[in-house]
């Protein structure tokens, strides 16, 4: 009972030297606590002494216990956390700068002259007389005269070798070549494409647009210096003897110069003709 209450006694007085001194470490306690108490064991416990030597009196030098000092370890201050410091931004606002005012300085008010009320007379009233008026007459446009189409008739005959089919070569003695009729191609009418058409040019459409055989020499090929026609319809120069070909005329006469050389004009009637005889047998004068 003794020893509890000595470790009792002990216990107050550490933890007053601990809350004396500030120590707030539950090991540090512990560890000062357990060096007390071994040291109280130490001192207040008594040695049993050995039985073989009860009876010799023992000197013993007793050791006197050196006070064990106490170690309090020294508390480091700590910092205390101190809150982060927020820079705070501050915007500097312009202040707009006051528009100078202008002074409208009020302009005088003329003062109001008195009115003077005038007496009107009654005014008569004017009664117009609507006239009839006729209604102009409309302006009729005048139509552009339409321009006129120059055209010319061709056409193209074998009547001279009707009369003579004995000249012919017997491969030609034939309806398909010498038609009864003596017509080949009855009078056609064409429109004049340009001012420079010629009896060539109409000739060549003709044939072309009802598939009449055509075969010619070209002007750079002869003395002529002009476009010679060569056969029609399969009947070629001397086909019926020496004097045989073809020639034309226009407007019932017999030029003397080549078809390309031959400018057509209004109204003007061309005919091919196959002579037997230079022309003489269609009634040229040779």
């Amino acid at each position: 009972m003794k020893k509890q209450w000595k470790q009792f006694v002990f216990v107050l007085l550490t933890v007053f030297l601990l809350t004396a001194c500030g120590i707030q470490s539950v090991e540090q306690y512990e560890k000062m606590e357990a060096e007390e108490l071994s040291v109280e064991e130490a001192v207040s416990e008594p040695r049993e002494e050995s039985p073989a030597i009860k009876d010799e009196p023992a000197v013993e030098k007793v050791e006197e216990a050196k006070p064990v000092e106490k170690v309090v370890p020294k508390e480091e201050p700590q910092e205390e956390p101190q809150p982060p410091k927020f820079e705070q931004k501050v915007e500097v606002k312009e202040e707009p700068k006051p528009e100078p005012k202008l002074e409208i300085k009020p302009e005088p008010v003329p003062t109001p002259e008195p009115i003077v009320e005038a007496k009107s007379e009654p005014k008569q009233e004017k009664v117009e007389v609507k006239k009839d008026v006729a209604p102009a007459p409309k302006e009729v446009p005048t139509p552009e005269p339409a321009e006129q189409k120059r055209t010319v008739t061709i056409a193209i005959y074998v009547h001279s070798l009707v009369a003579h089919m004995d000249k012919l070569h017997p491969s030609l003695k034939s309806e398909k070549y010498v038609p009864a009729s003596g017509v080949v191609l009855n009078p056609v009418t064409y429109e004049l494409l340009s001012e420079k058409d010629t009896v060539w040019d109409v000739l060549r459409r003709a044939a072309k647009e009802h598939n009449i055989q055509l075969e010619y020499e070209g002007a750079d090929e002869n003395i002529y210096d002009s476009v010679y026609i060569e056969g029609i319809h399969h009947l070629y120069e001397f086909s019926a003897g020496p004097l045989s070909g073809w020639m034309y005329k226009v407007n019932g006469v017999f030029p003397n110069y080549g078809a390309s050389q031959y400018t057509l004009e209004d109204g003007d009637v061309i005919e091919w003709h196959y002579t037997v005889d230079l022309g003489r047998d269609l009634g040229k004068d040779v």
